[in-house]
């Protein structure tokens, strides 16, 4: 698997030509194997007929989410008509999905994110940012990965990655820098992944498990507003984006003292780029006036996160800002698939009684204890995201946090929603794990040994964080 096959909030490159392997063949044998398995068996105890049907696409969907022998937005096209066609459910009720408000919210927050790429808005930002961090090495770095964070408030993850690394690769390349021997570009190229993955949860713009969630919890009755998610997200993020520069710090020491060529190289770049002309300041008002609406008017009672998403996509338009033309090759269309194949296979798994199923599993090995089950929550899916896609693996998961906190008295589904959907942006060990890691490992400057040595330290912390965010601040302040 690699960068091509695995383009996450995390989120998968979907443009990407697959040819099968005798590997993907061997797969896609096994992932219908366990399926026709689940269809053809005798039913097992404390499974309706249709839940071990579901338990089988359950399966089906982790073997090709994980293995991607087929394009995981294909998979999940799969996920949906496997439902209706063995029966667990009507075609109708499966490709309703696709009226959940968070998937229309995800598609004008992908043509926002358009019109700031086509007009170089997010570059400038980055550019500005980059200026107030000049006064050493160190600084520097903490810079890279604080504005990579800012950034993924705004827009998804991966284009974020794909804006920042040619900015820190020039500057890099003017300071010679020498990749995979210098842990100045380690720790540089380092931040932008690492900032981005944490920036991505403080948002429900960062990735696309965000909306994903919201839209889940507003299927089961619970709204959480644009603000509401940042007032849950936001002190992870702040605890987290200093606490994983120290651990970068201390794993590779920098040994470069004199930061000018890098100044120079950034005044440099902002000059290039001139004044703003007039279409950017108005692609930036419209993105500055929706992102203050989603921030105060997001709620039901008002306009909703999808209302507004569009209004300010549809601005784009009017003002001839943007052309359908920049959307088609901008806007990741495969992910609305995968998302719709996500979200069905969560409402499906609940449905079914297979979420019930699993979670009665859980408490038959840990018993009925809220805090260990919550810290089981957040490793499995900060492990899981490592090797498939957040996507897919919030939505795995989801339904079986659900039906645990319907059982634990002290947990409710909101809690248990918010510990799995930031545990799926927290994955820095490996490669394949995120956008992130694997658009900076291609750049040559740090090896997937340096990946993993920092990687591990990390997730250990920020699973130490989450968990306390979660226990303290969620449970005791908030009282969700």
């Amino acid at each position: 698997m690699n960068e091509d096959q695995h383009h996450q909030d995390g989120e998968p490159e979907l443009s990407a030509s697959y040819s099968l392997t005798r590997r993907d063949f061997l797969f896609i044998v096994l992932a219908m194997l366990g399926l026709i398995l689940a269809y053809a068996a005798p039913t097992m105890e404390g499974l309706s007929r249709d839940g071990q049907v579901m338990l089988g696409i359950l399966f089906m969907a982790a073997v090709l989410w994980i293995t991607t022998p087929i394009p995981i937005a294909v998979t999940g096209l799969l996920v949906m008509i496997m439902q209706p066609l063995l029966q667990v459910t009507t075609a109708e009720r499966v490709f309703s999905a696709f009226g959940n408000q968070a998937v229309f919210f995800l598609i004008g927050a992908f043509i926002l994110a358009s019109a700031l790429e086509k007009y170089g808005l997010h570059r400038r930002i980055a550019l500005r940012f980059l200026r107030f961090f000049e006064a050493s090495p160190r600084f520097f770095t903490l810079g890279i990965m604080v504005s990579s964070a800012c950034i993924s408030f705004i827009m998804p993850e991966h284009g974020v990655v794909a804006l920042f690394l040619p900015i820190v690769a020039s500057i890099l390349v003017a300071m010679r820098v020498i990749p995979k021997q210098s842990n100045f570009g380690k720790v540089s190229v380092l931040c932008i992944a690492y900032g981005c993955s944490i920036g991505s949860l403080g948002t429900p713009v960062g990735g696309a498990r965000n909306p994903l969630t919201i839209g889940i919890l507003a299927d089961a009755g619970i709204t959480v507003t644009f603000f509401d998610w940042m007032t849950y997200a936001m002190p992870v993020v702040f605890i987290s984006l200093p606490l994983v520069w120290l651990i970068l710090q201390a794993t590779f020491p920098l040994e470069i003292s004199d930061i000018g060529r890098a100044k120079k190289e950034i005044e440099r770049q902002v000059q290039k780029m001139g004044a703003m002309g007039g279409r950017e300041w108005t692609v930036a008002g419209i993105i500055a006036v929706t992102v203050v609406l989603w921030v105060f008017f997001s709620s039901p009672q008002y306009l909703g996160l999808a209302v507004i998403a569009l209004m300010g996509s549809m601005l784009l338009f009017f003002t001839g800002s943007l052309s359908w033309k920049d959307v088609e090759e901008r806007v990741p269309w495969g992910i609305i698939l995968l998302y719709g194949g996500a979200i069905t296979l969560g409402a499906g798994m609940k449905s079914t009684g297979v979420a019930n199923w699993i979670a009665n599993g859980v408490f038959s090995i840990v018993g009925n204890q809220p805090y260990l089950i919550i810290f089981m929550l957040i490793v499995l899916t900060i492990y899981l995201t490592e090797i498939m896609s957040n996507t897919a693996a919030v939505a795995m998961l989801l339904p079986i946090g659900f039906a645990i906190a319907t059982e634990i008295p002290g947990v409710s589904p909101l809690f248990a929603a918010m510990a799995i959907a930031l545990s799926g942006g927290l994955a820095f060990m490996l490669v394949i794990a995120t956008p992130g890691n694997a658009i900076t490992y291609s750049s040559g400057y740090f090896s997937s040994r340096d990946l993993l040595r920092a990687g591990v330290i990390a997730n250990l912390a920020c699973i130490g964080v989450l968990f306390v965010v979660a226990v303290v601040y969620w449970k005791g302040v908030l009282g969700i």
